[in-house]
């Protein structure tokens, strides 16, 4: 949501607003709001701190802070704008900055993530982690997260795969000085328990009561249905998503989704449309996946590989497509279905540990040794379902560096909160989901599809056709080899399998695009 370059050893002044393409200013130093119509920047000073806030456009919700540039308040009143701060029931970063340094602090969710880097008294920060690859390197690695993301134990905290840089997580607190950056975790998030239905309340009413929750949500912030896509791929997160929006801007609503092709292409297509037809969307908008291979030569992460995080979309030359054609529709707003998958599942709460990663053949000793401390320095139970947090991370920056704006509801408070209550029997499988489009007398293979719809025989063949030969390439040359971090011997044999064929690679394909997708970021550095 912003970027900022601050020396903190000689900074003083009051900070000014100078237009979207400066920011905030004070001297040489800058705090720099993501310019989309979805946010607004606002500021507040007493003469001695000032408040600095990049937050999502809530509708109809009063507020003291009206002002872009720095109005002068009282103290008094000035508490009462951090106060509001800290209730904001959508995203919002903001900054206080005063004689002691910075006070940064992050609220609900993690749509746009904050990365921040410190290095002898001056603090950047971006919502872009390559915006700072002066600060990273292959001898800066954080170990735990090689560990996590060769294992694939992805966890959710301040740590990032550079130990020079960490990421302001949900609700967390940085404390910036001439000192140093320190970091400090908010309370672990109390959840609700499965609940029990009364006697009076059947499917009809689950569903009746999933539809207002959907229409709150997404009424919490201010309509641009003309301006507005919904992912729609046909998984049951988004379409649940985009019925609810579709149904309450007839007409207006942009459908859109990356094309899977393959076996399954044929019914993710006549289930989109089937989608699109009953209920009234705009136009629709897709991109053909196999039209932008993962790993192409030509493609981004390889063309522009010093600009691309190891941690973006994996199919991000076709996630870019799509987000270049919905720019061109003129959307500005995308709903997405991240975090739906918790409404079918039980979470990790503060005293559930995720258990002990299971590391693949070709990791070295290095993986191994590492492998109990899978949960070490992780952030406490979230309010946002922690796979969500990381979904986002990868999926949004991407999407904001074209200008689109995500918004996720099911990592809604309100949403989370109707998660965590619903009755087991009902979250099993999506039910209740699944039950809404039933309801919506949508066909059985909307309903039901009898064939797994996703991008694995497209992974198959990119791993297949370009990382194999990169792989082969690099040989023992590869930096997570130096380090200790791969078994140099296995790995190669896994490479030579799956260059046999993309059947052949199908077991090693989530393994080997990260192997070169963190190496390519790495030798771009």
């Amino acid at each position: 949501m912003l970027t900022l370059s601050v020396d903190l050893r000689t900074g003083s002044g009051p900070w000014e607003w100078r237009g979207e393409d400066e920011g905030w200013v004070r001297g040489a130093d800058h705090i720099r709001p993501l310019d989309h119509p979805a946010l607004e920047a606002r500021a507040v000073t007493d003469g001695t701190r000032t408040l600095l806030v990049v937050r999502e456009k809530a509708a109809g919700r009063p507020s003291l802070l009206r002002s872009i540039s720095p109005a002068r308040v009282d103290a008094s009143a000035y508490g009462r704008a951090v106060k509001e701060c800290q209730d904001f029931p959508l995203q919002g970063i903001w900054v206080e900055a005063g004689p002691g340094g910075l006070r940064l602090q992050t609220g609900l969710g993690g749509v746009c993530p904050l990365y921040l880097a410190y290095d002898g008294g001056r603090l950047a920060g971006s919502w872009q982690l390559m915006d700072l690859r002066h600060r990273l390197g292959a001898d800066r690695l954080q170990e735990r997260e090689v560990m996590r993301l060769l294992t694939g134990f992805p966890r959710y905290g301040h740590d990032t795969l550079f130990t020079t840089v960490k990421r302001l997580s949900e609700s967390s607190t940085a404390y910036a000085d001439a000192e140093g950056l320190r970091l400090v975790y908010p309370a672990a998030a109390e959840h609700a328990q499965p609940g029990e239905l009364a006697d009076h309340v059947g499917e009809a009413e689950l569903v009746g009561a999933f539809e207002a929750l959907t229409g709150h949500v997404f009424a919490k912030r201010p309509a641009a249905p003309e301006r507005t896509a919904a992912q729609l791929s046909g998984g049951m997160d988004s379409t649940n998503l985009a019925i609810s929006l579709a149904l309450a801007f007839p007409g207006a609503i942009t459908p859109c989704a990356m094309l899977i092709g393959g076996d399954a292409g044929p019914q993710q297509e006549a289930r989109r449309r089937a989608v699109i037809e009953q209920t009234g969307f705009a136009a629709d908008v897709t991109v053909r996946a196999a039209d932008h291979p993962v790993l192409s030569p030509g493609g981004l992460r390889r063309a522009r590989a010093e600009a691309v995080s190891p941690l973006d979309e994996p199919h991000l030359e076709a996630a870019d497509a799509l987000a270049q054609a919905l720019r061109a529709r003129g959307i500005h707003t995308v709903a997405a279905g991240f975090g739906g998958d918790e409404v079918a599942r039980t979470r990790r709460t503060a005293r559930t540990p995720a258990g002990t990663p299971l590391a693949p053949a070709w990791c070295g000793e290095r993986v191994r040794d590492l492998l109990g401390e899978v949960d070490t320095g992780i952030s406490p139970a979230t309010v946002a379902p922690e796979t969500a947090l990381i979904a986002l991370e990868v999926a949004t920056p991407l999407m904001a560096r074209r200008g689109l704006w995500t918004v996720a509801p099911f990592t809604d408070a309100d949403m989370v909160r109707f998660g965590h209550r619903l009755p087991a029997a009902w979250k099993t499988d999506k039910r209740l989901l699944h039950r809404r489009l039933a309801a919506r007398g949508l066909p059985e293979e909307v309903v039901n599809p009898p064939l797994r719809e996703n991008f694995g025989h497209l992974m198959n063949t990119a791993v297949h056709r370009h990382a194999t030969g990169l792989l082969r390439d690099w040989g023992k040359e590869l930096h997570l080899t130096e380090q200790g971090y791969l078994d140099p011997a296995v790995l190669a044999e896994a490479v030579e399998r799956a260059a046999l064929s993309p059947a052949d690679a199908a077991p090693y394909r989530t393994g080997l695009y990260l192997i070169t997708a963190v190496e390519l970021a790495l030798r771009a550095l």
